[in-house]
Order: C-alpha cells, then structure tokens, then sequence
C-alpha cells in the first residue's frame, strides 16, 4: 500500500512541484482552498480526520514579507493560526508532520557566519516572527513535528509551473527591462533551487521532530552572489546595471546564511548557493 501524502498549498510554487515529483510514488491528497481552509480549525480537523494521510506536507502560507509587513493579522491567521491547526490535527489523528518555516527567522541576528538552529532569535520583520512563533507553537502542540527553515527559492525563468519573484526571474526581468538592480554589500543570505528542496522532503519525512535548516549555503554577498549568477545566466555585462548598494544594513549586516550539519548528519545535502545555480542551469531538473 503507498504512503498517503497530504501537502497544503499545492497549487503555490514549492507545493505544486512537490506534487509533481510524488504523484506516482505515493497516495496524494492535494486539497483545494475551498476543501481545506487552514484559517478554520473545525474545517482542518474534519478534513484531516476523514482522509486519514499518513504524512502531512504543510506548504501553505503567506510568504510574501512585504504583504505580511502590510497585514499582520492577516499573516498571523495564516502563518501562524494555520500551522498551529495542522499540528493539531496530525496530533489527533497520528499523521507525521513536516512544516515549512523560513531563514527570515534569523533576520536580525548580530552573528556572523552560517547561523545554526540553536542561535538566539529576535527577527525584525513580522514574517520572521510569525514563522518563529508557528515553529515554537507547533512543535508544543505535536513534538515530532519537522519544521524546514527554507530560504529564498528559486526556478529556472523559463519554468512551465508557477514562479516566484525569485533571484533569477528578477535578473532576467531586470535586464531585459534596461533597469538597474541595487544589491546590498552588507547582506549574506542562501538561494537554493527549489527541486533540490523538493527532492530532500521525503527525506526530511524521516527525520527527528525538530527544527532544521534545509538549503543552500553561501559565503558571498548579495552584491557578489548576484553579479556571479548573471553572467551564469549569460546576461549582458551585468558589473553596467547591478550597482553595489553599501548603505543597506552598514549599520549591522543582514545575515541568514544558514549552516546545515544538522542534517547533513541524517545524509540530506545541498549544493552551495553558486554552485546550485551552476547545476541547475547545466541540467534542468525535469520529472
């Protein structure tokens, strides 16, 4: 009998090629909005309790910072409320749970270099602080839940499925638009591709409940990270239109490099952010 996979959000840009890559391994639930509203618990309990998965995949959120920045009520019923629903019912009814949460909770962060799962957090933006609290309520609620700290995602700017304003799309869009990019010299964060996150999920199905980072590395700046993946993208002299910004975060650097020993522990592994982007482009992933 196969595994029985339910993934929220599975019409969203992570959710949507996950059911991609599963949908002939396993039993897939892929409920709709309408058939699943995470914001009523009532409605996630009864749903769970009637298709009885096996393993819940919970990608559904508001994951746009800036929306959430603008409505944080609405951020936290989803982000938070949501999360907390789903705990609840794979409590109930005994199914494993894997939940995404973001590197936005190390925004913030005074420390330098690859952050592990156990620095103190103090995000400064509502998104980082709503995943924070969603990470802390659903573990408290079900312990052997796994919560994934992903961070910025991207495809290929020629992906069939659904994108997201990721590093690629903007670069591509930026230059054949004629506009300038402004990249941040004091900013240190991971892209990873997003089919590698999604091949290591099933992994992350096996793992110990816990918190754990799940992308990409990086040791370059914002600036440098992007003026290194245009030329990947053999875009036009890119050193003309992306500018090295060297007032954002002078005061303190914005750093959510993540260090993954945790689960390089259990045999998951990334490619470095540039390195990622190199094997993306050399072999698109295709199902």
């Amino acid at each position: 009998m196969k595994t029985k996979i339910m993934i929220t959000g599975g019409s969203g840009f992570l959710g949507c090629r996950l059911a991609l890559f599963l949908k002939d391994k396993c039993d897939l639930l892929l409920p709709t909005h309408g058939e699943l509203n995470i914001c009523r618990e009532e409605a996630v309990k009864a749903y769970v309790e009637e298709h009885r998965p096996d393993i819940v995949v919970h990608c559904a959120a508001l994951s746009n910072t800036w929306y959430c920045e603008q409505h944080p009520e609405e951020s936290h019923r989803v982000n938070v409320h949501g999360t907390v629903r789903i705990a609840k019912a794979c409590k109930l009814t005994g199914a494993k749970l894997v939940f995404m949460s973001s590197d936005q909770v190390y925004n913030g962060s005074p420390l330098h270099g690859p952050l592990i799962e156990e620095d103190a957090l103090t995000p400064v933006n509502v998104y980082g602080r709503h995943k924070l609290e969603a990470e802390q309520r659903a573990l408290w609620n079900l312990p052997d839940a796994v919560g994934l700290r992903l961070t910025w995602m991207y495809d290929l700017p020629n992906s069939r499925l659904k994108l997201n304003s990721n590093l690629l799309v903007n670069l591509q869009r930026a230059c054949d638009e004629g506009t300038a990019v402004r990249a941040a010299t004091h900013e240190f964060r991971g892209v990873t591709n997003v089919w590698e996150v999604v091949r290591n999920i099933p992994k992350a199905c096996s793992l110990p409940g816990g918190i754990y980072n799940f992308g990409s590395g990086n040791t370059l700046n914002s600036y440098e990270l992007q003026l290194k993946v245009a030329r990947l993208l053999g875009l036009p002299d890119p050193s003309e239109w992306i500018l090295p910004d060297e007032e954002r975060f002078s005061d303190q650097n914005r750093n959510l490099t993540m260090d993954c020993t945790a689960i390089a522990s259990h045999g998951i592994s990334f490619h470095d952010s540039l390195e990622g982007v190199k094997e993306a482009l050399a072999r698109p992933f295709r199902l």
